[in-house]
């Protein structure tokens, strides 16, 4: 035994110590020696790892993934053909019911389908029959079920859902353009169009703005029937007509050319042009009123109508202002109400008054509106007054001669409207049809003094004037035929002589009154005559 565990060098047992060989002492019965700990700074030797644990999460992992995925799948397959809980299709429930027993329902009554097609004015009925509606069951119900998602049933499946009927029909679209199309054409022959937006002159701002496009009540054809087939591929049964129906302008407000056209036509819209005449403000020519004069083209080009402008000055201008033979209405000093009629046209030449140049005012206002002038303009005349007209006509200022034909009683104004002068006066012969003519005059430069004669129209059977008077003063208004003069050959005034026994149609006065007046007036008095 010595020879067989003690021979060999000490080397030798110590290496074989570090091999692991069982040391003598245990083989030999001794004691074991007692474990010894790690030298300081050496490591231990590491405990033996258990992986049973870490199997078995990943195996329970593994089965509940198994599991959610299978319960997802299924899932996705029932909703893929059945409706969520708690699903309407156009306000029917279908809850939980197979797509294709709804799908077959829709077209249980396609032989007797009828849509009700209205709006606005607008209402058929279209029948499936006039269109060969047809049903492809198995599209419809595909059309269905894409509105419900299937992918997301966990997140969808306890809420509320609202689908609506969707593709599955078929039918003929020449028929169906030939039925609604005759329906639309009517109705639209009695129905509102759309109108273009356009530009037109904004009192607010007083300037061109553009106008926006309005729709009508007509419908565009082609919009109509092309959203009526939509809905009848879906079986509706009840198509309501909205504003994407309807027949839409041609030009938008959005349109850049109708910015520009309202810029260009603003050129003319500088500012007001004030009026005068004879110095005095007869009122202006507003923005708003050149506007009324203003045309657009096909193009919103805007120009200035010459025409437009020459009835304006006419309608407008003329008649307010050209006084002339027209008749009159004023308040005499005294407080009486006068009319004076209008001047007959035999003694129109003689009547005094505005008389317009219309012409002259057109062009004056075409430039200066295409000029964007605001310098006043002197309207033109003809002929002129003392005054701007007011409401009534009256164009004179406060002196005038006043001859009342109704009191046979002649007045006379000064400057300040005072009464100067008054008379009893005999006018014409009324009986004879010599009534001394009515109208607004003024005393001419044929007026005379001294011995005036007085010679009548000649008498064609004795070729000899009816009549040769001598007067002492003369103050004709018409001519030199009608005048007011003295009258020596009367001994009686006012009253109603002038009935039977009046004048050829002259004023005639007593002649002290006749000498008074004469001194008093002057050529240009203003005469008014009237009853």
């Amino acid at each position: 035994m010595g020879k067989v565990f003690g021979g060999g060098k000490a080397a030798r047992g110590k290496h074989a110590a570090r091999g692991g060989a069982v040391p003598t002492a245990t083989l030999l019965g001794a004691e074991p020696a007692a474990p010894q700990s790690p030298a300081p700074g050496m490591p231990s030797d590491p405990a033996p790892k258990d992986g049973r644990g870490r199997k078995v999460a990943l195996i329970v992992v593994g089965v509940l993934v198994g599991v959610v995925a299978a319960v997802y799948l299924v899932g996705f397959a029932v909703f893929s053909f059945i409706f969520y809980p708690n699903t309407q299709l156009n306000g029917a429930d279908v809850s939980l019911r197979p797509a294709s027993e709804v799908s077959e329902a829709a077209a249980s009554g396609l032989d007797s389908f009828t849509a009700e097609i209205g709006g606005d004015g607008f209402s058929t009925t279209l029948k499936g029959t006039d269109v060969d509606l047809a049903f492809d069951t198995a599209a419809y119900a595909r059309a269905l079920l894409g509105q419900q998602t299937a992918w997301a049933w966990p997140v969808r499946v306890m809420g509320e859902h609202q689908i609506e009927s969707a593709g599955g029909a078929t039918y003929d679209a020449d028929k169906l353009k030939s039925v609604l199309g005759g329906a639309i054409s009517t109705f639209n022959e009695g129905a509102t169009q759309p109108v273009d937006a356009t530009i037109g002159f904004d009192e607010a701002s007083q300037a061109y703005a553009v106008v926006p496009e309005q729709l009508g009540t007509a419908l565009d054809a082609d919009a109509t029937i092309a959203y009526v087939g939509e809905q009848l591929t879906s079986l509706t049964d009840t198509i309501r007509l909205g504003k994407d129906c309807l027949a839409r302008p041609s030009v938008t407000s959005d349109d850049e050319k109708l910015a520009e056209a309202a810029k260009n036509a603003n050129r003319f819209m500088t500012a007001d042009i004030p009026l005068t005449m004879g110095g005095a403000v007869a009122g202006e020519v507003t923005r708003t009123q050149i506007s009324s004069w203003i045309t657009l083209d096909d193009q919103h080009n805007a120009t200035l109508d010459e025409n437009k402008l020459k009835d304006w000055v006419k309608t407008e201008v003329a008649v307010k202002y050209d006084t002339r033979g027209a008749a009159r209405t004023y308040t005499r000093p005294d407080g009486k109400v006068v009319t004076v009629a209008a001047t007959g046209s035999s003694h129109w030449d003689d009547a005094y008054g505005w008389v317009t140049d219309e012409v002259a005012l057109t062009d004056a206002l075409k430039a200066a509106v295409e000029a964007g002038s605001t310098d006043a303009i002197e309207i033109p005349t003809k002929e002129t007054a003392q005054n701007v007209p007011d409401a009534g006509l009256r164009d004179w200022g406060n002196r005038y001669i006043d001859i009342d034909l109704a009191e046979q009683h002649v007045r006379m104004y000064d400057d300040s409207g005072a009464l100067v002068w008054e008379s009893d006066c005999v006018t014409g012969d009324h009986a004879k049809g010599h009534d001394t003519p009515t109208g607004v005059y003024v005393l001419n430069s044929c007026r005379a003094s001294g011995d005036v004669e007085l010679r009548g129209a000649i008498d064609p059977a004795t070729n000899q004037p009816e009549y040769i008077s001598h007067v002492s003063y003369w103050m004709p208004f018409i001519g030199n035929s009608w005048a007011l003069h003295d009258a020596s050959w009367r001994s009686r005034f006012g009253g109603d002589i002038y009935q039977y026994a009046g004048s050829h149609g002259c004023v005639n006065l007593p002649g002290d009154k006749a000498k008074e007046l004469f001194g008093l007036c002057k050529v240009g008095d203003v005469v008014v005559v009237h009853n």
